[in-house]
């Protein structure tokens, strides 16, 4: 049986508590609210057609698409360009496909691997110059059906380069010995500790003149310019647009939105086109603290590591935070290196 005193201190007990648990609930509710208000804020602005609607905003407008994909900075890797053409090609949606170029150039390969995408895609393709698009961003538009450019566009710089540094001097200044040991007279070509021979500078010329004469023959054949009148445009200058047109090297000077039109009406679409952008995953918080920096935005949720609840939380307070904006790429760095052929 309860005495006085016992009541009264189970009576202080529960006024005690009830404070704290009142605001725990209170902040609970605070939170479902806030996590329901920022998803609906995120729902209507994803809806509200930007300016780069996703692949599914603009399938519930309906109407056949113009997808658009764009290519900017500098071209150090092929897998995301030559990923979103495939997906675009896959997709019945879209009906053509306008590439925004916005870029110097870059290395070779990736600059050739873009531009085979683009040559062999099956369906109508318009490459857009933006401000640049030179050297391996020229290379890529030489596989679209139909270049547009604007008259102020730099583009041209049809050529290889691979720089070097001839150091010795600075190191014989700073009192260092380097040196190799290897298996080739060929080897350390290019090494930034002493000068160049006249054998390594024949067999590195060489081998540009090579990937030079790929070049020309990309333009020369998505052109249909002949080799001779590509050669003599061929030694790394850059034209205007406008010049560019004069010479054949573009089709039309035109905007982005020229081009879209003009993918629309390649593919027979009537009336307006939907512009379709490519659908980007966004990255949490989580992600960027403990995710591979060079994880690709557009990865399927499947292909990451899986992680705990509160990583699903921190997805969604940073989207609700960041209304819903894509994180930006985190700069490349590179080491000097023999990989250095720039187009």
């Amino acid at each position: 049986m309860l005495t006085v005193r016992d009541k009264k201190i189970m009576s202080e007990n529960k006024s005690s508590m009830n404070p704290l648990v009142f605001i725990l609930l209170l902040s609970g509710g605070f939170f479902l609210i806030f996590l329901v208000l920022s998803g609906v804020f995120v729902a209507f602005k994803g809806a509200g057609g930007g300016a780069h609607p996703s692949v599914a905003t603009s399938f519930l407008r309906g109407g056949a698409g113009v997808g658009v994909i764009e290519v900017s900075g500098v071209i150090m890797d092929s897998k995301k360009i030559v990923t979103r053409l495939q997906r675009f090609e896959d997709d019945d949606r879209i009906k053509a496909v306008v590439l925004r170029l916005n870029s110097p150039g870059g290395s070779v390969a990736p600059s050739q691997e873009i531009y085979e995408a683009v040559r062999h895609f099956k369906k109508p393709l318009i490459a857009s110059m933006g401000s640049v698009a030179a050297s391996g961003a020229y290379y890529i538009a030489c596989g679209a059906k139909k270049v547009y450019a604007n008259p102020g566009t730099l583009t041209g710089s049809i050529g290889v380069i691979m720089p070097f540094a001839n150091l010795q001097k600075l190191y014989e200044w700073a009192k260092v010995h380097r040196y190799s040991i290897k298996t080739g007279k060929y080897k350390d070509a290019g090494a930034d500790y002493r000068e160049m021979t006249l054998d390594e500078r024949a067999l590195l010329q060489a081998m540009l003149d090579d990937v030079l004469m790929q070049f020309k023959k990309a333009v020369s054949t998505g052109r249909d310019l002949s080799l001779e009148k590509v050669s003599a445009v061929a030694d790394g200058r850059i034209f205007s647009g406008q010049q560019a047109k004069a010479l054949h090297l573009v089709d039309e000077l035109g905007t982005l939105q020229d081009a879209i039109a003009e993918a629309g009406s390649l593919a027979q679409i009537k009336g307006k086109p939907t512009v379709i952008y490519p659908e980007k995953k966004r990255r949490s918080l989580w992600d960027f603290v403990f995710e591979d920096p060079s994880w690709d935005d557009e990865a399927s949720e499947s292909s990451r590591s899986p992680s705990d609840g509160l990583s699903q939380v921190f997805h969604w307070v940073e989207n609700a935070l960041q209304g819903g904006a894509h994180a930006e790429p985190r700069p490349l760095t590179l080491e000097p290196g023999m990989y250095w052929l720039w187009q």
